[in-house]
């Protein structure tokens, strides 16, 4: 099982030709609070809402099946999970696959760098996994 690449965008197109098109990524925001200090918000909303997109590719025929996957969001240090959830890559019909999540809003625990984490569950840490990451700033 290999990972491609995981990032974070506003919009993804799929073409029948195998094409993938990605519109307004971005790795880092910029914030400002009504409330005053950024460590007081509880979540920055995304309007348009954001999409962690991750590519996979089964490179070998035993891999060709269902894989569990968690998705995670860790805090600036990466110290705590902020956020996770299950899903699953299926390539019983395809060699390659494109997991698409919505994401309404973010927790926020302050300024820093949040990292997406996307492992398949059985390889763990130590195996393939992708990452994306955003950089929370004021304004």
């Amino acid at each position: 099982m290999r990972h491609d690449w995981t990032l974070l965008c506003t919009e993804v197109h799929t073409h029948d030709n195998g094409s993938i098109g990605l519109e307004n990524v971005f790795s880092s925001l910029q914030v400002t609070s009504p409330f005053g200090r950024i460590e007081d918000t509880e979540s920055v909303l995304f309007d348009p809402p954001a999409l962690l997109v991750s590519h996979w590719t089964a490179e070998f025929e035993e891999e060709r099946r269902l894989h569990s996957a968690t998705v995670q969001l860790m805090a600036p240090g990466g110290d705590r999970g902020l956020w996770g959830e299950s899903v699953e890559f299926d390539f019983r019909h395809q060699t390659t696959t494109l997991l698409t999540l919505i994401m309404q809003n973010m927790p926020l625990t302050g300024l820093g760098t949040y990292e997406f984490h996307v492992f398949l569950e059985e390889y763990a840490t130590i195996g393939e996994w992708g990452r994306a990451s955003l950089t929370i700033s004021e304004t």
